[in-house]
């Protein structure tokens, strides 16, 4: 069929159906032109495979359209269970991943494993009464027999003593579909989440297991690859208070932990994002930097960037610490080592938070989320130039209250535009689950993509992660490996 030479315009006239159609067909030519994985090519077994896995996938839409039901349009905590009954997540659990880049240490874990460990622990107290200044219900803290604060009873007891105490604790530090609010209002919550965990996490006795579990779930789930957004602070134990175990005792013990990994899982690797909290002042953020560059001049091939967390529409802007930003030439001579960014911004639905110019003008690596970029086209532009990777986390925009229907999730459109992109979960303890297949899960059906499409988001995650030169072409020789072996075993799996 002889296509026209000329791009379609809304202004054209057609003098024959067939005309209309020719002109339709580039269209939707011209749409798929500028996809990101457009360059990556499949083999003849992966073509094979991809057409059952697009056959599946259209099934499952249409008995869902049936239905009248579509996970990724409902609440995540009403698909969970569902999504885990299918086909689709047995063969994405089986499915190499790649990397996990945006993971913020403290909710990475496994929210029943802590709950376990709190209750079997007589050193683990937990604040069991209403909230008041300092304290939460359901906070957690180790302390010696005597010592716990007014109101912090020992878990072991509460366990006794308390109806369904584990079930009540682990529905204090987990998102369920009660959370449904104003994604303010849904924040509010979230931090105190954190507020509940973080005497569970800094405890010193804790902290390797608490780090090897999650690592070793990520393992299981087929990420090889770890880069996590850690506030990296000193430990406690019953005869120290927090801050005796150093920032370096915390980096040796998370490198001790990535080391045991690495028996089970010889590619594992791992890097650290430093990172500050952009409700801080101009001057404690700064100093915050001054430490991420200690700490990376340390540890150069460890900690490899810089971030602000918290929520953006409450917090300050990215533009606020400009003084700040400005500095990092004078830091980077001082210390003799660069400082990449890696900035959260573009969390939000807001128009006016414009966070985003000041992650591109500052020459982020990798921008966490990006989610309102598609407010702003000129800069949609810019992103795609600069190659710039958005860190898109679906289930957790979705349970914050930025998107309810993932379909609508504005990453489809850019991966569309070419615009790089990798898949993540962001804080998964707190929203009670593991690894990413489930997010892999949603996109795959919502954005209604296909095998090519899976595979460039995975290798996305190593190529745009914070591995140097050599350690990236290790790991995508290993991951192109898994891959195949993948690919064997799936099409086995759908019959072939």
């Amino acid at each position: 069929m002889a296509m026209a030479q000329h791009p379609v315009s809304t202004g054209d006239t057609f003098e024959s159906r067939q005309e209309y159609l020719e002109a339709r067909q580039q269209l939707e030519q011209q749409d798929q032109a500028d996809w990101f994985d457009r360059s990556l090519t499949l083999s003849a077994k992966e073509k094979s495979l991809d057409t059952q896995l697009t056959s599946l996938r259209d099934s499952m839409i249409n008995a869902y359209r049936e239905q009248h039901f579509f996970p990724p349009a409902r609440y995540f905590f009403q698909s969970k269970e569902h999504i885990e009954s299918t086909q689709l997540f047995s063969l994405l659990q089986k499915m190499p991943k790649g990397g996990i880049l945006h993971l913020h240490d403290a909710a990475a874990g496994d929210a029943a494993w802590v709950v376990n460990r709190v209750v079997s622990d007589p050193d683990a107290y937990v604040y069991w009464r209403s909230d008041k200044a300092g304290y939460t219900k359901g906070q957690i803290g180790y302390y010696h027999s005597q010592q716990a604060p007014d109101g912090f009873i020992q878990a072991t007891v509460l366990k006794q003593q308390v109806t369904q105490f584990q079930d009540s604790l682990f529905q204090l530090i987990t998102f369920d579909e009660s959370i449904d609010a104003d994604s303010v209002d849904i924040w509010k919550e979230f931090e105190l989440v954190f507020q509940r965990i973080y005497g569970f996490i800094r405890y010193q006795p804790v902290f390797k297991d608490y780090v090897y579990h999650y690592f070793d779930q990520l393992v299981e789930d087929g990420v090889q690859h770890v880069e996590l957004r850690s506030i990296i602070s000193g430990l406690y134990d019953l005869k120290h208070p927090e801050g005796y175990y150093t920032t370096d005792s915390t980096v040796q013990f998370l490198q001790e932990v990535a080391f045991r990994i690495k028996e089970k899982e010889p590619a594992f690797s791992l890097k650290i994002i430093y990172t500050s909290l952009r409700f801080r002042t101009q001057e404690q953020v700064f100093q915050d930097l001054v430490q991420a560059y200690r700490m990376r001049s340390k540890y150069p091939n460890l900690i490899k960037g810089f971030d602000l967390v918290a929520e953006e529409d409450q917090g300050h802007t990215t533009l606020y610490f400009l003084d700040t930003w400005l500095k990092m030439d004078s830091l980077q001579q001082a210390y003799g080592i660069d400082m990449p960014l890696y900035l959260h911004d573009g969390e939000s639905s807001w128009v006016s938070s414009q966070n985003l110019y000041d992650a591109v003008l500052l020459n982020c690596r990798r921008i966490g989320h990006g989610f309102n970029l598609f407010r702003f086209p000129q800069l949609m532009e810019q992103v795609r130039r600069n190659n710039i990777c958005l860190e898109i986390n679906p289930i957790s925009n979705q349970v914050l209250g930025y998107v309810r229907d993932l379909r609508l999730h504005p990453a489809r459109s850019y991966l569309a535009r070419g615009i790089p992109c990798v898949i993540s979960s962001d804080d998964p303890l707190i929203f009670n689950y593991r690894g990413l297949s489930y997010d892999f899960w949603e996109v795959f059906l919502a954005w209604e993509l296909d095998l090519r499409k899976l595979k460039g988001l995975a290798l996305n995650s190593l190529t745009y992660s914070a591995l140097d030169e050599q350690e990236q072409k290790k790991a995508l020789e290993y991951f192109n490996a898994k891959w195949s072996k993948f690919v064997d075993d799936a099409m086995v799996e759908l019959g072939q």
